[in-house]
């Protein structure tokens, strides 16, 4: 038996010491400090503390050797996955897996920052039931989360159930299934962008020297990068994979509609879709939002659009205190539609505006097709009416023609005239460029059941219109170029009824006269039926509208002169002798007056007007004035 002197004993003593603390597989700094105070009073502790040092260095660098060993290992894997494009949920499940074993704390959180919702949601969970934490939802606005996302470095928060955050939402859930002493946490943030959150949860109390945060900020750090360059691979494909989408449901035919619920789906928002006059196209919902609706109405939203001056591609309304984004689809300067969508253009990331340009730049090219398809088929209409009312082709031919447009003669239709009336300096190229526009705009709204042939000419607009249909589209057509064009004077003139191609002359010829017949003299009642023209409606001069007023004067002024200055009503009396065929008898009972007083109205009017009453030619010519007064309003 070996025996020792108090020195090597005490040489021994520190020896077994450190030896115990070389001999483990795991380097524990509190270990060491609690060595090192236990050995404080050994005199050879004192002479040995410069190797005792390096030997703690040593077992340090081993350790980080050893655990930066495994971090790599875990990025590689990381990687692999990210390059077999591997949902970003597995790549987390993954890490978190494996920073567990490294790290042999109790659980591993892997939280994910949503900017929309400001939270933080749990997408990974290793080490504990996963029903409870997994996609677990906390404000970023107070407690842990908001500690988490505002600090740039790992923290660690000891003896847990004894600080400020034992009330913690997630920190009570970790204590109630965990039962844990200790939560750090760690951001995870690439390119100065903040990711998400690791926290880690031991059943050990931590000190803030832990060798464990070293190790943690470099493992985040990495699996920031990591992550984010998975969004970046996820996200080309996206794209990639959307812009596929858009051009097969153009070429498909799915149309506007198919192309924006692709959209809608993408960025999981509704969406609306204006055409230029603010007529909703289609309205959008994402597939798990199917029920959501814009909470007002698509014209009201037009309106604020309208009064956004700025030739911008996006730009934002404000509408009853909601916002809206609002992008503008345009084809060779030309707005065609807009996109709506209901949140401020902020909270839209990178990723969301690329998929609403190449959105926008489909649609372009979809609607441009649409209306040139559109555009000829106007073109060959309008070339057809043309033909039809200024009689240039033969009936045979206008029947073969109105087959090929789907147009039929079996159906009565009446010709409408609208006349703008505008101002006598208003330059013509304005003034077509309007009626263009207000023609375009009716054969949007009316469509082509109701406005089967239509053009502008000769500053007129010409629409042949359904019988049936003539009141309510006159009504709207005139209210409509009142309220948004120039021509608050516009009338319209409306023909009898037409049927077959040789109809359409007349017709048009009939509606052209009481258009501008009202326009001469009926400006408080500015629609005008032909067939209300009566007489008046062939004698009518458009040439020189003025001559009918002249006629009604010649025979009836010297009258309304009279009755004006004695008060009387001697019109009335010439109107209801002349309305039965110049009977006296019949004429006094309905005038309520005896005969001979009606024998010396006569005979009054006669002197008025210088005229024989007992002429035929004379009654004839007053009457048709009484027909012009009764038309003017006189």
């Amino acid at each position: 038996m070996t025996v020792y002197s108090l020195e090597d004993n005490e040489v021994n003593e520190v020896m077994h010491q450190i030896a115990r603390l070389i001999d483990k597989n795991r380097y524990d700094e509190s270990e060491w400090e609690d060595a090192r105070r236990a050995l404080n009073n050994n005199p050879s502790y004192k002479l040995m503390e410069r190797h005792i040092n390096a030997i703690q260095l040593l077992k340090q660098k081993e350790n980080l050797f050893r655990f930066s060993t495994k971090i790599l290992e875990i990025l590689h894997q990381i990687n692999l996955e990210i390059a077999s494009l591997a949902p970003i949920t597995e790549i987390l499940k993954l890490s978190a897996n494996r920073l567990k074993g490294v790290s042999k704390a109790k659980v591993i959180l892997i939280a994910m920052l949503d900017k929309d919702k400001n939270v933080l949601r749990i997408e990974a969970v290793s080490g504990s039931n996963e029903e409870e934490l997994l996609h677990f939802e906390q404000s970023i606005d107070d407690g842990i989360a908001k500690l988490a996302t505002s600090s740039h470095q790992p923290f660690i928060v000891s003896e847990i159930k004894k600080s400020k955050f034992a009330a913690d939402p997630l920190v009570k859930l970790l204590i109630k299934t965990e039962n844990i002493a200790s939560l750090v946490a760690s951001p995870l943030i690439a390119h100065q962008e903040l990711q998400g959150i690791v926290f880690v949860a031991t059943n050990t109390i931590i000190d803030s020297k832990s060798f464990l945060l070293q190790m943690l900020e470099n493992y985040c750090y990495q699996t920031a990068i990591a992550i984010y360059n998975n969004k970046l691979y996820s996200n080309e494909i996206r794209i990639s994979t959307l812009h596929s989408e858009l051009f097969e449901a153009a070429l498909n035919k799915g149309g506007n509609e198919g192309i924006i619920q692709k959209l809608a789906h993408f960025i999981n928002e509704p969406i609306l879709l204006l055409d230029e006059f603010g007529n909703l196209i289609h309205q959008a919902h994402p597939l798990d939002h199917i029920d959501s609706e814009f909470r007002y109405d698509h014209s009201i939203i037009f309106k604020e659009i309208l009064t956004k001056s700025e030739q911008v591609h996006s730009f934002e309304i404000f509408v009853d205190e909601a916002y809206y984004s609002v992008f503008m689809i345009t084809f060779h300067n030309r707005t065609v539609a807009y996109l709506v969508l209901p949140k401020q253009l902020h909270r839209y990331d990178h990723l969301s505006i690329v998929a609403i340009e190449q959105t926008k730049n489909v649609l372009a090219l979809q609607i441009n097709q649409e209306r040139t398809s559109i555009e000829v088929e106007n073109h060959l209409r309008h070339d057809y009416l043309y033909d039809l009312i200024f009689g240039l082709e033969s009936e045979k031919n206008l029947v073969r023609r109105a087959r090929y447009l789907n147009i039929s003669f079996d159906k009565k239709h009446k010709v409408i005239v609208l006349s703008p009336n505008s101002h006598p300096q208003m330059n013509e190229q304005i003034i077509d460029n309007q009626l263009v526009q207000m023609l375009e705009k009716f054969r949007y709204i009316l469509g082509i059941s109701i406005l089967p042939l239509s053009m502008s000419h000769g500053e007129k607009l010409i629409l042949i219109v359904p019988e049936d249909k003539v009141k309510s589209t006159s009504n709207f057509v005139l209210k409509y170029a009142k309220e948004n064009s120039s021509f608050t004077n516009a009338t319209i003139g409306i023909s009898n009824t037409v049927k077959m191609p040789k109809d359409y002359i007349k017709g048009f010829e009939e509606a052209k006269k009481a258009a501008e017949f009202a326009s001469a003299f009926q400006k408080d009642s500015p629609i005008v039926h032909y067939d209300d023209l009566g007489i008046v409606g062939v004698l009518f001069n458009t040439e020189n509208p003025e001559s009918m007023k002249v006629f009604m004067e010649k025979y009836l002024q010297p009258i309304i002169d009279y009755d004006q200055k004695n008060k009387s009503d001697l019109i009335r009396t010439l109107q209801t002798y002349l309305d039965n065929e110049s009977v006296i008898q019949i004429s006094a009972e309905q005038l309520h007056v005896h005969y001979n007083t009606l024998r010396y109205r006569l005979n009054r009017i006669e002197e008025i007007l210088s005229v024989d009453l007992s002429n035929p030619n004379n009654r004839l010519n007053i009457q048709i004035a009484l027909i012009i007064a009764q038309l003017l309003k006189v």
